[in-house]
């Protein structure tokens, strides 16, 4: 396939978001949300015209998003936050849990927004090689 010019920032936001369908445009290069309240109807006539031309971008797992945290979790070296966090990742209700722990800690908060983007668009990078889309240029507009 030819390369196309796309937002790893946006394609990683899709695939961390499991509550709105996301679809990335073959001919454009972009990511388009599908939204259910408030539906544009150019791309659901693109949807019904040219079907092809939109790739469903399918969100991480439960388990996958788990697996980040979990990952993030090996690099923390404060012992009252890892703990903290390492309960809260085998609790009910994990991601909230995870989050709340990490409000109390500014400097991991930071770290885990950095973190996660940075996996996020390394998320992105194999979806697009898993269907042999090559992102052209460089930068966060890859």
């Amino acid at each position: 396939m030819r390369p196309l010019t796309i937002d790893l920032d946006e394609l990683a936001v899709a695939l961390d978001t499991g509550d709105i369908e996301h679809y990335l445009d073959l001919g454009s290069g972009q990511v388009v949300p599908l939204l259910s309240d408030s539906p544009d109807p150019d791309l659901l006539l693109l949807l019904e015209q040219d079907p092809e031309r939109l790739l469903p971008i399918e969100p991480l797992s439960s388990r996958e998003s788990l697996e980040l945290m979990r990952d993030f979790l090996r690099e923390v070296g404060e012992p009252h936050a890892y703990a903290a966090m390492a309960s809260a990742l085998e609790g009910r209700k994990p991601f909230k849990a995870f989050r709340h722990v990490l409000m109390g800690y500014p400097d991991l908060l930071q770290a885990w927004y950095d973190y996660q983007a940075e996996r996020l668009r390394e998320c992105a990078l194999d979806w697009l090689a898993d269907h042999d889309i090559r992102p052209a240029g460089q930068g966060a507009a890859l």
